[in-house]
């Protein structure tokens, strides 16, 4: 009978010793945060009485925490105990360095631990040391462009014209390229202009770089109407298209070659855009004697080209039927005007004195005609 009394008695003695020791009710757990914000790890503890819980890092087996008292000179450290079975180790304006693992330790006897990991992220960053620049090519030449991030996880990189125009790689058209490289063959003027390298990880902000590309090439010019009429005493504008870069010197002719100059008479303009330029010459008050071709002229350190257009006048008048007078012909439905080498005027409706059968670029139109008649630039 004393035997069983002892059995039962260890019995009870073993499950009230049990239950009054300290343990825990949660698992370790694993903790992602972003840089530069703050981490709680907590455990939560069964049973504590007069135990102690101490926080320490692994790696460095520094300790950080006893009971509700901060041990560390670390001012980023705390400890929280608003509940009373949690235990919170807290780590303020986290650093990348503060990754890795902590133990949560109570001192009995033996000693009972949990382990705790805290992951940091950082957003991407890019690299400009390790980074393309501003890069310069000859039309025609192949290029390499380099983008270097950093992050955690590591950034993946998108390449994109800042036009969002397409981008011709490895034979085909895309408007986004993915990896570090970006490799372009045969590179075309039309990529002159802006690439920005965009890096993500997932962890905002997303960051990007604007890498400039400077493709050289020779100038090229195109009038934008080949033929312009206009009535004496109006004003005209002959403009021109250019594409060259770098940005050519450009200047206009009359007949006689000679450049023209800034005055009263003539304004000359360039608007530029990247590599595409548009040139522009304004004749004032047209007589007789600005009619004929000019001539647009582009140059720059890799070559020079130039275009014409012809400048002739415009007389509304009606046109005398007559076997040695060859009248002004408009085919419609182009309106296409052919223009002759001289037409009799009615004398009735314009000046002798303005015009003489030497003029050879004179557009002599009815009434009908002038109605008919369209002038809008060429496309």
């Amino acid at each position: 009978m004393n035997v069983y009394k002892f059995i039962v008695l260890a019995f009870l003695f073993c499950i009230i010793y049990a239950k009054d020791e300290p343990r825990f009710l949660v698992y370790g757990t694993n903790v992602t945060v972003v840089v530069g914000r703050d981490a709680a790890l907590t455990c939560k503890i069964e049973n504590l009485q007069n135990y102690k819980v101490a926080w320490l890092r692994v790696d460095t087996q520094t300790i950080l925490t006893i009971g509700p008292h901060v041990i560390t000179k670390n001012h980023r450290v705390g400890v929280s105990h608003g509940d009373p079975q949690a235990w919170a180790l807290i780590l303020r304006d986290v650093r990348f360095s503060d990754r890795g693992y902590y133990m949560c330790q109570i001192n009995t006897d033996p000693m009972i631990t949990q382990t705790h990991h805290v992951q940091v992220f950082v957003p991407p960053d890019i690299v400009d040391s390790g980074s393309s620049g501003e890069v310069t090519v000859h039309e025609g030449d192949n290029v390499t462009l380099y983008c270097s991030a950093s992050g955690t996880p590591q950034p993946t990189i998108t390449w994109r014209r800042e036009d969002s125009t397409e981008i011709r790689i490895e034979d085909q058209n895309v408007t986004k390229w993915s990896g570090v490289w970006l490799n372009i063959t045969s590179v075309g003027r039309e990529l002159n202009g802006a690439f920005l390298c965009i890096a993500t990880n997932g962890v905002p902000p997303s960051v990007s770089k604007r890498i400039l590309l400077h493709v050289l090439c020779a100038p090229s010019a195109s009038m934008m109407q080949k033929m312009i009429g206009g009535y004496i005493g109006d004003t005209v504008l002959l403009r021109c298209r250019i594409e060259a870069n770098p940005i050519p010197d450009v200047y206009w002719t009359h007949i006689d070659e000679n450049k023209l100059t800034d005055h009263t008479k003539y304004q000359t303009s360039i608007i530029s855009v990247s590599y595409k330029h548009t040139a522009t010459l304004k004749i004032n008050n047209i007589s007789r004697e600005d009619i004929g071709p000019y001539y647009c002229y582009a140059e720059n350190s890799l070559g020079s080209t130039r275009d014409d257009v012809t400048l002739y006048t415009l007389v509304p008048t009606t046109v005398i039927s007559s076997t040695n007078i060859t009248e002004v012909i408009i085919e419609e439905p182009t309106t296409l005007i052919t223009l002759h080498p001289y037409a009799e005027l009615e004398m009735k409706e314009a000046d002798p004195d303005i015009f003489s059968v030497e003029d050879n670029f004179v557009a002599i139109l009815s009434r009908h005609q002038m109605q008919n008649l369209d002038l809008s630039p060429s496309s």
